[in-house]
């Protein structure tokens, strides 16, 4: 399953409040894949190390499992589409009134 489909998933797969153990029986064995789809991991994979015991919506659990992806699932790490300024002295802006956003 694709990253982008699973709050609908969980919203229509479990009822909730839901404990951690019942979720990984039900879900444990869904794949998830990354966004490039060379690879994905389990929901129980996931979650392995999560303290959480009940999860009260499809909201929570799905933020729990965001939160706990490893960097296969953030795409290009550390890519900022806005640039850096250039140095100082270098043809670039020479205090902050000349930076335009």
């Amino acid at each position: 399953m694709k990253i982008n489909e699973l709050f609908d998933f969980l919203d229509d797969e479990l009822e909730y409040p839901i404990d951690h153990d019942e979720m990984v029986e039900r879900i444990g064995e869904v794949e998830v894949g990354t966004p490039a789809d060379q690879k994905s991991n389990t929901v129980s994979t996931i979650v392995s190390a999560v303290g959480q015991e009940t999860y009260g919506s499809a909201d929570e659990l799905y933020k729990t499992i965001i939160g706990n992806v490893s960097d296969e699932y953030i795409g290009r790490k550390f890519y900022d589409d806005r640039g850096s300024n250039p140095a100082e002295g270098e043809s670039g802006p020479t205090d902050d009134a000349n930076v335009s956003f």
